[in-house]
């Protein structure tokens, strides 16, 4: 059994010549789509950021103000 696995592997060197033919079939994207849809993923995560952010306010102060009826908390003077 052993040596039916290691025949069947191959070198290092022969596993880095083989992933570097596969990458040079890739198609890679262009500088341009890559700018253009990473502009995208940071817009949407900001709005997301936003919504969840402006929800988030709305809750804390719904459930202190009108859940609990404690004012939202404010610094005391003097101490």
């Amino acid at each position: 059994m052993a040596t039916t696995l290691r025949a069947a592997r191959q070198s290092p060197i022969e596993f880095a010549q083989e992933a570097w033919s596969e990458l040079r079939k890739v198609t890679w994207p262009t500088r341009e789509t890559v700018l253009r849809l990473t502009l995208i993923v940071l817009v949407i995560s900001a709005l997301i950021a936003a919504y969840i952010f402006a929800f988030d306010n709305l809750f804390t102060l719904v459930i202190t103000r009108g859940i609990v009826g404690q004012p939202t908390a404010t610094p005391v003077p003097g101490q």
